[in-house]
């Protein structure tokens, strides 16, 4: 999503009849083609200006649009967009689905009322509209509601998605194995695990057929994850045994996906009260966790947590560590939003330090605890 293709802008390049300016526009294509974005930004204003023609100037802005949003000028890029969106009299279809996919690198709510604009107009036309083109507005749609976590409205434009994907005459198996993938993880999501299985089994089946490695690693810790959340422990650990040896000759090795299935393997080891199987597993993760750009400390919090636990529990304990890692799950989870939880884990370490005799500690977690209550 939001990325332009080069070989549309080169279309529209041949549709501007202007003799006077192609030498200037092949300039600046140069420029964008090398992801110059600053100086794109600045030459489409100078030619804006200095030719007075209205594809041009669409098209120049547009290619401006794109540029702020590339360098992390977000606001640039949307003010861009809306300004297109909103004083061109009667869109098309084409320029809707450009403009949305445009505003979705940074304003999902903005790309979704254009995509739906665009999704009204090809439904009142359909008899004349190639499905796979109304399935990617609706996957657009889907992918905007799942980002501002409308689960249950993404899960209906995924569906409708997928079924103009499969009745399209050229079957695109990549994206109706991705459909199935997304539906199977977000109808987890929602509670109908029942219904996430069978479409995440669905896209391994097709994963496999294509063996394709990363997506078959995705749907097995999907489903571990799924499986485990029903109790279903056993078939859950059996997908979580599988996948882990295939993460080595895998890009996905040390992703997030990576992180998961240790955890989840750990957790499983945790819930059998198997503690020493857990340790390490709990490691991993965290270790992972860590390397990532983004992570949620509510959840490496809890995973502290349950580390330290372990740590603490198992047949030779090691108290010392387990009290580390419980100071850095409060860490983690101060920086979360979630009070309910924090108070609890607090009221769990300053028990921990009391068994252990560690006064200093355990005045400093209660001194936290009086001052988180005392904010209610």
């Amino acid at each position: 999503m939001g990325k332009m293709d080069i070989f549309n802008i080169e279309e529209k390049i041949k549709e501007i009849d202007d003799d006077n300016s192609k030498e200037a526009i092949q300039e600046i294509l140069i420029e964008f083609n090398r992801n110059h974005f600053p100086n794109v930004i600045s030459k489409a204003k100078e030619y804006r200006n200095k030719f007075q023609n209205e594809q041009l100037t669409h098209l120049l802005l547009i290619m401006e649009a794109t540029s702020h949003a590339k360098i992390g000028e977000g606001s640039a890029s949307i003010e861009i967009i809306t300004r297109l969106y909103e004083e061109q009299k009667s869109p098309s279809v084409d320029d809707l689905i450009l403009y949305s996919e445009l505003a979705f690198m940074n304003d999902y709510k903005l790309a979704r009322r254009i995509m739906s604009e665009a999704v009204k107009l090809m439904e009142s036309n359909e008899i004349n509209i190639e499905k796979i083109r109304l399935a990617r507005a609706y996957l657009v749609l889907g992918e905007t509601e799942e980002n501002l976590e409308k689960y249950i409205r993404a899960i209906k434009y995924y569906k409708k998605a997928l079924a103009h994907f499969v009745e399209s005459k050229q079957k695109d198996l990549q994206m109706i194995q991705f459909l199935h993938f997304k539906l199977g993880v977000l109808h987890s999501t929602v509670n109908k695990p029942e219904e996430g299985e069978n479409y995440l089994k669905k896209a391994m089946e097709i994963a496999e057929s294509q063996q394709d490695v990363n997506v078959i690693i995705n749907c097995m810790v999907s489903l571990a994850k799924n499986l485990g959340s029903r109790g279903e422990n056993q078939e859950a650990f059996a997908y979580l045994k599988k996948a882990l040896p295939m993460f080595e000759d895998s890009t996905l090795k040390n992703t997030m996906v990576h992180a998961e299935a240790y955890t989840e393997l750990a957790f499983y080891y945790f819930d059998q009260s198997q503690l020493e199987e857990a340790v390490p597993n709990y490691e991993n993760a965290i270790r992972i966790y860590f390397k990532l750009s983004h992570y949620s400390a509510r959840k490496l919090g809890m995973i502290h947590m349950q580390y330290a636990y372990c740590l603490e529990h198992k047949k030779n304990p090691e108290v010392s560590k387990a009290g580390n890692k419980y100071e850095k799950a409060i860490e983690l989870l101060e920086s979360s939003n979630d009070r309910e939880l924090l108070e609890n884990a607090l009221a769990d370490v300053i028990s921990f330090f009391a068994q252990k005799n560690n006064s200093k500690k355990k005045r400093l977690f209660e001194n936290k605890f009086v001052r988180l209550t005392n904010k209610m």
